[in-house]
């Protein structure tokens, strides 16, 4: 009988090696995997804050008024930052039955002041990128997220000794760090909407483009904006960023006869300035990464 042959050192070191290899290529897809994985948990994780964020904002703008006696325009703002005169029920604690020790609550109005921007921690300054300076870099103070602030008690004429006005601030989105509004007249898009004159009548744009990122950009600071000649300019389209959101709000209850458009027509006539079409909603939007139209 012939004894079994055994296996060469020279074989044993083969075998070995590519048993290496087989797993060093498993452990390498799976490495892939998992990071694909975790990035599109991010990605949709990103999305899903972006777009519940923007549905938010979008809710308060279409809810916005036209125009209140004595408290102006339903829609202010400029790239940064959007205030609002919106209609809403008081809370119902307001509405409960209560003794007449226990201590009054703050007064409440169905009008009240909503407002989104940027907030800012000045005490934290930081480098943010500057394409249009020498240096590409621009010092500013730290974005700490996008901020929500509701007036309740919106200037009210007389409220009871002791009432104070009741503001809700909320840190409505810390990762989000970059805001910006467009306004559409029904012709143009514009970055800033400050209606002259008080805002008589219906001075709502026809609609509100909302863009949120997660990159900051330099804070804007609006004691350098020129609001008398600023809501003239045609605003550019916002440029692809796969980081980015937009939604645009169509607002029903604007003027259906652009009584806006005409009375920003009739300034830019007097004051001799004119400029480009700013196209329509569906055109002057496309430049985000991923957008979506809002109109209720």
């Amino acid at each position: 009988m012939h004894r079994a042959r055994g296996l060469s050192l020279l074989e044993v070191l083969i075998s070995i090696g590519l048993i290496v290899m087989l797993l060093a290529t498993m452990f390498g897809f799976y490495e892939l995997a998992l990071k694909d994985r975790d990035r599109g948990r991010r990605t949709m994780d990103h999305g899903e804050k972006a777009w519940l964020t923007l549905f938010k904002i979008a809710e308060d703008i279409r809810a916005a008024n036209g125009f209140v006696a004595t408290l102006g325009p339903g829609i202010q703002g400029y790239r940064q930052q959007i205030t609002l005169q919106t209609v809403t029920i008081p809370d119902k604690e307001v509405f409960a039955t209560r003794s007449v020790r226990d201590k009054p609550l703050p007064a409440q109005s169905d009008v009240r002041e909503v407002r989104y921007y940027v907030g800012l921690d000045p005490d934290q300054i930081v480098d943010y990128k500057d394409p249009e300076s020498e240096s590409g870099v621009k010092q500013g103070p730290n974005t700490l997220g996008i901020v929500r602030r509701q007036l309740k008690t919106f200037r009210q004429t007389a409220l009871q000794n002791g009432q104070v006005e009741d503001y809700d601030v909320e840190l409505l989105a810390p990762e989000l760090k970059y805001l910006r509004f467009r306004y559409f007249d029904g012709v143009e898009w514009t970055d800033v909407w400050q209606p002259q004159g008080g805002g008589m009548g219906n001075s709502l744009p026809q609609a509100v483009e909302v863009t949120v990122g997660f990159q900051a950009v330099a804070p804007e600071d609006p004691n350098e904006i020129d609001f008398d000649t600023a809501d003239r300019l045609v605003s550019q389209p916002e440029p692809y960023d796969p980081d980015r959101y937009s939604v645009v709000v169509r607002l029903n209850q604007a003027d259906t006869f652009f009584g806006s458009r005409m009375m920003r027509a009739s300034r830019r006539a007097f004051s001799g300035s004119g400029s480009g079409s700013g196209g329509s909603p569906g055109s002057g939007s496309g430049g985000s990464g991923n957008s979506a139209f809002g109109g209720s």
